[in-house]
C-alpha cells in the first residue's frame, strides 16, 4: 500500500443498478465521440516539449509547452507531506515534464479547516486538486473545479476508465460535466476482490507468536494474552529499545479516533461519520455499546491496562511510528501494506516476517477492489490558464499510463526492479524499499528512496490493475517472480499451521470475511448545521476516545463513554445519526443490487 494513508475514507460506497449494468470498462486505447461541436478524439499519447501551441485546432488533444519551468499548486488531502516533491519521483516530474509539484497538505498544515475554507474563499484552491468526495462536489458547485468535457476524451489512458469516470461524474454538479477523475480504479470488476491480503486485520512475528506457543486465538482476549506473552519476552528490540505491542497515532484522526476506527472491521463494521455500516447492511450509531467502535476502543484500553501500548502513543505521529516498525518495535500490525516496514524474503527465510494470526470470532468486512474509486478524486482548479491545462492533462494521463502506473506501484527499473524476456522481478533494493535505507544514484534524483518516493500519495490507478505490458498487476507484490520469492520458511509454516494458501483463503473458507461492494459515488453534503454539529461532537469523540484508552480502571472508561455520550447528545447527536443514516441508505441499496 500507499504507503497510502491510509486514513483512506472509510467511505466505500455503491451507484445505483444502472450504474451497474454494462460497467465492464474498456481496454486499450480507447476513443471516444466528445461533446457536441467537437471532433473525435485522438488516441496517441501525449504530445512532446517543443511544440508550441497549447490546444490542437482538431478540437483533440491538448499540446503542452515545456519550455518554462512550471510549479504545479497540488492541493491534497491524502498527502502526509507538504512542499515541493523532493527525490528521484521529482526528478522524474521535472524531467518528462518540466514541472514541480507543489504539495499543499492540509492534514500536515497546522489546521487543516481553516486552510480548506481560507483557499476556498479566495476562489483558487489549487492547480490540481485531490479531496473527498463530498468536498470536491461542493467545490464543483462552488465553481472552483474546471470542467474537463470535451477534453478528457481525447486522453487514451485515462479513457480506459471512461464508464468509471462518467458513472461518477452523473452524480455531480448537473450531471452533464466531467470535473472529477476517480482515484484508484481498476478494470477488474466492480465486487471482485483479488489482492493477497486482507486489508485489516491481527498481525504478528512469525518467530515470536511461536515462541510463546502459537496459541490459538478465540477472541482480542486471546489476541491480548499472546501479546503480553510477546512483550514480556521481548521488552526491548535487539538494539535495546523500548518495544511494545500496540503503538497508536493521532494525526489521522478526523471526527472519530482513526486507529479504533480501522479495526472495527474487524468484526463487521465500518465506521461512516457518525454510524456504523455493517456487513449486513446494517446502520447503527456510533455509539451503539454493542457496536464495533465501543468493543475494539475497550481493546486498547485492555491493552494499556496490560502495559501493552506504547506510551508514546497520544503525542506521536504517523512518522514516528513508521520508525519504530523498521525498528521491530512493535509487534501487532493491523494494516496489509505495514509488512512494508518490515518483511522481506530473507526475513521470511528467517521466519521473523509479519503474518496475519486468526482471531476465530472475527467477521472481517472487507470492501471489494475500488473499481469505481476509493471515495476520493482529483480534479483541475477552474483558474487554470489553457496553457497549463494543456500540461496538467498531459501529467494526468501519464500518471495513468503503464508507465507512470508502474513507477507508482514498484518504483524505477534497474534500481528497485529488472526485466529480463519481458519479466518483471523486484531486486533486493526494491523488496527492501520501505524497511530499509535504499540509497538512490545520482542521476535518478539521489538521496534515500523513501524521502522520495511519491508524496500524492493517492493514484488514479491501483495496484490491483493489470499491467497490459505484462499481464500481471502493477503492485510488484503480485508478480509471479516476488510470489515465487516470498515462498519462504514463514509463509510455508503458515499454510501447513492454517491450511490455506494465504489470509484471504482462510478466511473465506471459514467464514470469517464478508467483501462488500466497493462502487464510488457521492453522498448528501452537510448543510451549515449538520457540519457544525459534525465539528462539535467529533471533537468530543476523538478526546474521549483517547482519554478512555488511558483511562484508570474499567469504571472509569464506562464513566467517560457514558459522559461522552451525554455531551454528545446535548449537541444534535441524534440529528446527525439521522442525516447520516439517510445519507448512506442509497448506497446500501445499490450495494444489494450489485451483489
Amino acid at each position: 500500500m500507499r504507503l497510502k494513508k491510509v486514513t483512506s475514507l472509510a467511505l466505500t460506497a455503491a451507484m445505483g443498478m444502472s450504474l451497474l449494468a454494462g460497467c465492464g470498462g474498456s481496454s486499450g486505447e480507447t476513443t471516444a465521440a466528445t461533446e457536441a461541436g467537437k471532433t473525435e478524439a485522438k488516441t496517441e499519447s501525449s504530445g512532446g516539449g517543443d511544440d508550441t501551441t497549447t490546444e490542437a485546432a482538431s478540437g483533440g488533444q491538448l499540446v503542452a509547452n515545456h519550455d518554462t519551468e512550471y510549479t504545479v499548486d497540488f492541493y491534497n488531502v491524502a498527502a502526509n507531506f507538504q512542499g515541493v516533491q523532493p527525490g528521484w519521483y521529482g526528478k522524474i516530474v521535472k524531467d518528462k515534464f518540466n514541472m514541480n509539484l507543489n504539495i499543499i497538505a492540509p492534514q500536515v498544515s497546522g489546521d487543516g479547516a481553516a486552510l480548506y475554507q481560507t483557499r476556498c474563499a479566495a476562489g483558487n484552491l489549487g492547480d490540481l486538486i485531490i479531496l473527498d468526495n463530498a468536498d470536491f462536489s461542493e467545490c464543483v458547485d462552488a465553481g472552483l473545479v474546471m470542467d474537463l468535457n470535451g477534453i478528457i476524451q481525447n486522453y487514451p489512458n485515462l479513457m480506459k476508465f471512461q464508464s468509471q469516470i462518467e458513472a461518477f461524474n452523473k452524480q455531480i454538479g448537473d450531471g452533464s460535466g466531467i470535473y472529477a477523475i476517480p482515484l484508484e480504479m481498476n478494470n477488474n470488476g466492480p465486487t471482485d476482490y483479488k489482492q493477497l491480503h486482507v486489508y485489516t486485520y491481527p498481525r504478528m512475528g512469525w518467530d515470536m507468536y511461536n515462541e510463546v506457543g502459537a496459541p490459538e486465538l478465540k477472541n482480542t482476549d486471546d489476541l491480548l494474552n499472546c501479546l503480553k506473552a510477546i512483550q514480556d519476552a521481548h521488552p526491548t528490540n535487539d538494539k535495546g529499545d523500548p518495544a511494545y505491542a500496540i503503538s497508536l497515532w493521532k494525526d489521522w484522526d478526523s471526527n472519530y479516533m482513526e486507529c479504533v476506527a480501522q479495526v472495527t472491521k474487524w468484526y463487521g463494521q465500518e465506521v461512516n461519520g457518525s454510524v456504523l455500516i455493517g456487513t449486513d447492511n446494517s446502520i447503527t450509531p456510533l455509539t451503539d455499546k454493542n457496536g464495533a467502535y465501543y468493543k475494539m476502543l475497550k481493546f486498547f484500553f485492555k491493552a494499556n491496562q496490560m502495559g501493552l501500548v506504547d506510551p508514546d502513543s497520544a503525542t506521536q505521529d504517523w512518522n514516528a511510528v513508521v520508525s519504530k516498525m523498521q525498528d521491530k518495535r512493535i509487534y501487532l500490525y493491523w494494516y496489509s501494506w505495514q509488512y512494508g516496514f518490515w518483511n522481506s524474503p530473507a526475513r521470511g527465510e528467517e521466519g521473523v516476517n509479519y503474518v496475519e494470526i486468526p482471531v476465530a470470532d472475527t467477521n472481517l468486512y472487507q470492501p471489494s477492489d475500488t473499481y469505481y474509486g476509493d471515495g476520493r478524486v482529483i480534479g483541475v482548479g477552474s483558474q487554470v490558464s489553457e496553457e497549463n491545462l494543456a500540461r496538467l492533462m498531459e501529467f494526468l494521463d501519464w500518471y495513468a499510463s503503464p508507465e507512470g502506473v508502474q513507477i507508482q506501484h514498484a518504483g524505477t527499473e534497474g534500481l528497485t526492479y529488472t526485466i529480463e524476456n519481458g519479466k518483471y522481478t523486484p531486486t533486493e533494493d526494491g523488496l527492501n524499499r520501505f524497511s530499509a535505507e535504499v540509497k538512490v544514484p545520482d542521476e535518478m534524483g539521489g538521496g534515500n528512496w523513501n524521502d522520495g518516493n511519491n508524496m500524492i500519495n493517492q493514484w488514479i490507478v491501483a495496484s490491483c490493475d493489470i499491467n497490459p505490458e505484462t499481464g500481471e498487476p502493477y503492485s510488484d507484490q503480485m508478480w509471479s517472480t516476488t510470489l515465487e520469492l516470498n515462498q519462504t520458511k514463514t509463509t510455508k509454516e503458515w499454510t501447513e499451521k492454517f491450511g490455506a494458501k494465504d489470509d484471504v483463503e482462510y478466511l473465506l473458507k471459514n467464514n470469517m470475511m464478508t467483501v462488500v461492494p466497493s462502487i464510488n459515488m457521492s453522498l448528501a453534503i452537510d448543510d451549515t448545521d449538520t457540519s457544525l454539529i459534525r465539528n462539535q461532537t467529533g471533537d468530543v469523540i476523538k478526546e474521549a476516545s483517547w482519554r478512555m484508552v488511558f483511562a484508570t480502571d474499567e469504571a472509569d472508561f464506562e464513566a467517560q463513554w457514558d459522559e461522552m455520550v451525554s455531551q454528545l447528545d446535548g449537541l444534535g447527536y441524534a440529528d446527525l445519526v439521522k442525516f447520516d443514516t439517510e445519507k448512506y441508505q442509497p448506497m446500501l441499496d445499490a450495494r444489494k443490487a450489485a451483489q
